[in-house]
């Protein structure tokens, strides 16, 4: 029952997410419209909004004028309650899984923001620092197995290793390589794994990065200039720390 519970909870932030990263991009009201079609216009019906189910019964695609329904919706759709089940079976204390469950949902929101726009505001990263805050108030008062020394080791791993990268890169191109934005948002995020976890996030989004970006460029899907989003492969970083090492 609490897994269901907890896939039917996944199921509405998935796609809760998708509508406030899509018209936070694009500078739509949270409130009005009601959702729409993007290339259509059209007025989507309660039935046509389902989690997953409405993606399969249209074939992806719009009701109204048979545009593809991008498939990143659903594989979030798939991926935000999969991993939550994931870190509840695993993660044996109730706060780490939603202190968990809650990084990868900003982040995952963060992602989708930072591919459409680009632009990640300031209020998007204190969401991240919220949950690191309530992470070091949860390990003082002892609610959380590890000690407050621990999570920070790696929110300084982590800041020492991007200022690191930062320099070294505007050494050799002479030119700013990233924006404040990410700089603040690592740390934020290698909180949550000490000092061992925050290399392993860091080496993981560097590394796929690096691979997807030059086969997006030998495809031609993306030009050699092409400013590639980060937020996203961090976001993969820690899929794959809380997939493989944190348990």
């Amino acid at each position: 029952m609490i897994i269901l519970i907890i896939v039917l909870v996944g199921l509405c932030i998935a796609s809760f997410i998708e509508t406030t990263a899509y018209r936070v991009s694009r500078g739509i009201s949270l409130i009005h419209p009601p959702s729409f079609c993007d290339s259509c216009q059209k007025r989507l019906k309660i039935y046509d909004l389902i989690p997953v189910v409405s993606y399969a019964i249209l074939g992806g695609k719009c009701r109204y004028c048979k545009a593809k329904i991008p498939f990143r919706y659903l594989l979030i759709e798939l991926l935000i309650p999969s991993l939550y089940v994931f870190i509840y079976l695993n993660y044996k204390n109730i706060y780490s899984f939603f202190l968990l469950s809650y990084l990868l949902t900003i982040l995952t929101y963060m992602s989708m923001l930072d591919i459409d726009s680009g632009y990640i505001s300031f209020i998007d990263i204190g969401l991240l620092y919220l949950g690191s805050i309530g992470l070091i108030v949860l390990s003082y008062i002892g609610l959380i197995p590890k000690g407050v020394s621990f999570y920070l080791y790696g929110a300084l791993t982590g800041l020492a290793l991007i200022l690191l990268s930062f320099l070294i890169i505007l050494l050799i191109k002479k030119k700013i390589p990233m924006g404040t934005g990410d700089l603040l948002v690592i740390p934020a995020v290698t909180i949550f794994f000490g000092f061992r976890g925050a290399l392993t996030v860091l080496i993981t989004a560097s590394v796929s990065g690096l691979f997807i970006g030059i086969a997006l460029i030998l495809f031609g899907v993306v030009k050699r200039n092409y400013k590639f989003p980060m937020i996203p492969y961090i976001t993969l970083g820690v899929i794959m720390e809380i997939l493989l090492f944190q348990h």
